[in-house]
């Protein structure tokens, strides 16, 4: 099989984004689905199983807890409810700290509007800087947050790093971002692609990624 043959199988069969999956849709690039992708980013740096990550985040959004104001609203009881239901149990009470202080400081220091930290930094490392300051998020958290959000912004595409790279180099792909962007051949291709071997590495890969390597 060509390497070509392997990207489609990967973005094909494991291609669907984190963010997607927990009901944000960051394509649309507005305050609300950023905020939800940004709170998803912080659960899936934690040191839990990624599938209770994204259950928990989806499961927020389901409650309509995805949102700042609401998430300032509630209780931390209905918080914790709401996470342990996801399947996040480990850290659920810290967590539920996490989302409220990250949402007071995202309605503080950008009005809600994450893109406002975009706009105002010098480049991809400044913004991952500024996004640190939500409560929970650190240089891994921001790394994943970037991976998906460059989709819509673009000081941070094209980028790669972590468990994808990993994956990558399994496959006999390479491990340069720009050239795995030149071999995905579209930025949503690519940003699926990244996610797909990320799925690979973590989960490990379907039977059809398999036979295609």
């Amino acid at each position: 099989m060509s390497r070509s043959d392997i990207v489609e199988a990967l973005i094909r069969h494991q291609g669907t984004l984190y963010s997607e999956e927990m009901g944000a849709n960051i394509g649309r690039d507005t305050p609300q689905e950023l905020f939800h992708w940004l709170v998803g980013s912080i659960m899936l740096s934690a040191r839990i199983d990624a599938s209770h990550a994204v259950s928990s985040a989806r499961a927020l959004r389901e409650a309509g807890l995805h949102k700042i104001d609401a998430i300032l609203d509630a209780p931390e009881k209905r918080l914790i409810e709401v996470l342990t239901e996801g399947g996040y149990t480990r850290y659920r009470e810290v967590t539920t700290g996490y989302l409220k202080d990250t949402a007071a400081w995202a309605k503080e220091r950008c009005d809600g509007d994450l893109r406002g930290l975009r706009d105002e930094a010098d480049g991809a490392d400044a913004i991952l800087n500024a996004l640190q300051g939500a409560k929970g998020l650190g240089p891994t958290g921001a790394e994943i947050f970037a991976r998906e959000a460059q989709l819509v912004w673009d000081a941070f595409h094209p980028r790669a790093d972590g468990p994808a790279l990993d994956a990558a180099k399994e496959r006999d792909l390479p491990q340069d971002a720009g050239a795995l962007a030149d071999l995905a051949g579209a930025r949503e291709r690519f940003v699926r692609l990244l996610a797909a071997l990320t799925r690979a590495a973590i989960d490990g890969p379907r039977d059809a990624v398999t036979a295609a390597t």
